[in-house]
């Protein structure tokens, strides 16, 4: 009796682990991609682009919509940074509108979701005459919080290895906005900014710096902290810094209803009789999306996915609260 119990229960159990195997084997991909996503987007460039003129579509230009200007960058071979929106309807079909806050969102193309959670992009220009197709390739994350795009080419592998390994030199990265309708209160506290990107230097010699042509590409990591008040301020850094002040940033900012906006970024600054910073040196104009924070059990408060492009110089990173 015990033998026939454990023979069925044995039977029962390989029939489970079968079926189990193939619902498994026929399973799609759990993460959704529909709804609306703020996009940030940073190309390298080819090897040394950032020292000469980019090499432009020779076709008709695109549109000078956040689309196009993605487009744009995506075509040509010089390093760049663009932002904006795109929707996804969850059915295969993405609309953009022209302008960076409202308009007529218009059908600017089409998405395919595979079983293991990649998925492919295809984008057109529908505000121009340029109507070059345009695809994308990358993963959905965070079952569809997040889609990471590029445009893949295969080169060799290593020495001692075999086959090809899918690389791009730009970063596409998707993620739906903090809300429906921001402005600048959304915005306040301490923050954190860390970023990687890459900038023209000259070559330093044993002699000192030596003059252009002698210019090379180095990437770098930025890390900065910034306090946002709230109403379209960075504050300044408090009158008893820390020992790392340098890291310190202020100036100004705005956010657009979309959940976009632009920091203007200066150095360690002073207060003015005003009250409003007063920044040293140079400045930085950053380009952001407000996002879901990636940590919603500890802060509540958006994260920011920020770039940014000046002609010598890219950057892209993300931004937490502190």
């Amino acid at each position: 009796m015990f033998k026939k119990m454990f023979s069925g229960g044995t039977t029962f159990l390989c029939l489970s682990l079968v079926l189990c195997a193939k619902i498994g084997s026929a399973q799609a991909c759990q993460s959704g991609a529909d709804g609306a996503y703020s996009y940030s987007a940073i190309g390298t460039g080819i090897p040394g682009a950032l020292l000469t003129t980019s090499t432009t579509n020779t076709t008709s230009a695109y549109s000078n919509t956040p689309l196009g200007q993605l487009l744009t960058g995506v075509s040509n071979t010089g390093p760049f940074a663009a932002s904006g929106t795109l929707y996804l309807d969850g059915s295969g079909n993405i609309r953009a509108s022209s302008a960076t806050q409202g308009g007529t969102a218009m059908l600017v193309g089409t998405y395919v979701v595979n079983s293991d959670c990649t998925i492919v992009i295809t984008l057109t220009d529908a505000f121009g005459t340029n109507t070059t197709a345009t695809t994308l390739q990358g993963l959905i994350l965070a079952q569809g919080s997040e889609i990471d795009l590029g445009v893949l080419q295969g080169v060799s592998g290593g020495s001692g290895t075999t086959g090809l390994v899918y690389q791009s030199n730009l970063l596409i990265r998707l993620i739906r906005p903090l809300a429906t309708y921001c402005n600048v209160g959304n915005l306040s506290g301490s923050y954190a900014l860390i970023a990687t990107g890459n900038a023209v230097v000259n070559v330093a010699t044993g002699s000192g710096i030596v003059s252009a042509p002698a210019q090379t590409v180095a990437p770098f990591f930025l890390f900065g902290r910034v306090q946002f008040d709230g109403n379209g301020t960075i504050l300044p850094q408090a009158a008893t810094p820390s020992s790392l002040s340098i890291l310190q940033f202020a100036g100004t900012y705005t956010v657009n209803s979309d959940c976009s906006g632009t920091m203007i970024l200066g150095s360690n600054s002073s207060t003015s009789t005003n009250g409003s910073p007063t920044t040293s040196g140079s400045t930085l104009s950053v380009s952001f999306t407000l996002t879901q924070p990636a940590f919603p059990g500890i802060s509540m408060r958006p994260d920011i996915l920020f770039n940014m492009f000046d002609g010598t110089e890219t950057l892209f990173g993300r931004g937490q609260a502190q």
